[in-house]
């Protein structure tokens, strides 16, 4: 799925007008039929007494006033309000639709020209508010007569649902503090999503984010290379590779892994397992000493290297590993000097691209000149103050996917900015969003999990875009199936997310049995 900004989108229209030869009012319909059918399916068995369409007077008003329009044919009652209160000059588009749904005469549809304070007031029983005020194009604080609609319709009570994307958002940049935006718990947005609907900081007003498919296209002279994306399972399923009868556990990779420390030994069992459960052929966890003596119990299956220290990572010997695939380093490691002199000297031996996490990352911070020694494709996998070390404070969502860019095309690294959206920038400048998982994986130890899950495929050689693409959602996934299989957000820890990886690995084998 595509992200794109307004002027792309609006190019795409324009595109689709004339490779389809269809008019901007059939494009439209097209729209607020797709819109009209995602409604439906979400409102299932559920009663409502009463749908209230909010209209501005552009195209997002002309959205749904056929939506309007399209749900009153399906004996919905239905009440419009016209926000401008015909203080606004209208949209061609809004005047046709406005035109066709006055002339359907239906007992259970209302139109009412002028918005007063109690409007919504009067209203009661099981309402569903719909928000066509402003769409994509708003580029300057709602003000006025508008800033009071929207102040109606988040005082309202009522469940709140956005036509494209939240009245008073903008699409592209930040949207100004405390700026009048409609509070919606759920937006339904047109074909392609919108970065602004993916920030943490617009959660608030856009709740819960679904796209819906009205036959839009990309136009032909868009290079679809640097456009940002959000993989699709169908995308992910077409990269993984299914198991042969002849693999075996060399064939199937040998990872190293380099983590764990004396007040943190738990961070190298969870990823060594976690490698273990996404099919790595074989782990060895360089670990120290103290923590050596723990893993046979705790992860049978992992071969052990014990590091010199008994407390903390110091170096690696190499001289006694053999065939080593890819190497994990940073996972409750510690930030000690001796262990940060060993870092670099494991960033001086090596050539091919590694995975650096927590630690590695803090040590790294610590000393940028190194960054410049990160094999090309390296994986890095911050949390977000992990990555505020490494490069700097954002003042917002968009100021930080700026910053994500400009390091992993500087250093030509890919970068996992962990959390919900996880954003996967390329060395390209390019973001991939993972929209995969849940509160719940806000855990200690989940970071841990994905470094496993990450480890286990680039030591099956898959090349690094696969591995952050796939290792990602499985992540994402496997959380999300512990919640719907019994863990709640609050009970979930990291070692459930590793029940549930088969599961997952399931569902992304076979995406249509999902």
């Amino acid at each position: 799925m595509f992200i794109l900004t307004a002027p792309q989108i609006r190019e795409s229209e324009q595109f689709t007008l004339q490779m389809q030869g269809i008019s901007a009012l059939q494009l439209m319909e097209n729209a607020a039929i797709a819109f009209t059918d995602e409604f439906l399916n979400m409102a299932g068995d559920f009663k409502i007494d009463e749908v209230v369409i909010c209209c501005g007077h552009g195209n997002n008003g002309g959205d749904g006033l056929a939506i309007a329009r399209l749900l009153t044919q399906k004996e919905f009652k239905v009440k419009v309000l016209l926000c401008d209160n015909g203080q606004f000059s209208r949209s061609p588009l809004f005047e046709k639709n406005l035109e066709r749904l006055l002339s359907m005469n239906e007992n259970t549809l209302s139109v009412v020209n002028e918005i007063e304070e109690h409007t919504l007031d009067v209203l009661s029983g099981r309402v569903v508010v719909l928000d066509a005020i402003f769409g994509i194009g708003l580029d300057r604080p709602v003000s006025g007569h508008y800033a009071k609609i929207i102040e109606l319709i988040n005082n309202s009570g009522f469940p709140v649902i956005s036509v494209d994307i939240p009245s008073g958002l903008f699409a592209d940049k930040p949207t100004p503090t405390n700026a009048p935006v409609v509070r919606a718990f759920s937006t339904f947005t047109m074909q392609y999503m919108k970065l602004a609907l993916l920030l943490p900081e617009t959660y608030l007003y856009c709740g819960n984010v679904t796209a819906i498919e009205v036959g839009m296209l990309i136009p032909a002279y868009f290079d679809l290379n640097t456009l940002d994306t959000i993989p699709t399972i169908s995308e992910l399923h077409s990269i993984l590779r299914q198991p042969s009868k002849f693999d075996h556990k060399g064939s199937n990779g040998h990872g190293l892994l380099v983590a764990g420390s004396t007040m943190m030994p738990g961070a190298a069992f969870l990823a060594a397992k976690a490698a273990l459960r996404s099919g790595i052929g074989k782990i060895t966890a360089h670990v120290p000493q103290k923590t050596a003596t723990m893993m046979p119990v705790a992860i049978p299956e992992a071969i052990v290297q014990s590091d010199k220290n008994e407390d903390i990572f110091t170096n690696v010997d190499f001289t006694q590993l053999n065939n080593i695939n890819a190497i994990a380093i940073g996972c409750g490691l510690g930030t000690a000097p001796k262990s940060t002199n060993g870092l670099k000297d494991l960033l001086s031996m090596i050539s091919s691209p590694v995975i650096l996490d927590a630690d590695a990352l803090n040590m790294l911070a610590q000393h940028r000149v190194w960054l410049h020694d990160i094999p090309p494709n390296s994986i890095l996998t911050p949390h977000l103050k992990e990555f505020e070390r490494l490069a700097g404070k954002a003042d917002n969502g968009f100021e930080r996917l700026d910053l994500l860019r400009a390091f992993a095309k500087k250093y030509q690294v890919i970068v996992i900015l962990k959390g919900a959206n996880t954003a996967i920038a390329l060395p390209t400048g390019k973001i991939c969003f993972c929209i995969a998982g849940n509160p719940g994986m806000a855990t200690a130890g989940s970071g841990d999990v994905l470094t496993g899950i990450l480890l286990a495929l680039l030591a099956k050689g898959y090349p690094p875009l696969h591995v952050t693409l796939l290792g990602t959602f499985l992540h994402g996934l496997a959380g999300d199936l512990a919640v719907k299989n019994g863990q709640s957000y609050e009970s979930l820890i990291a070692s459930d997310i590793i029940e549930y990886l088969g599961t997952a690995y399931h569902i992304l084998h076979s995406p249509e049995k999902a």
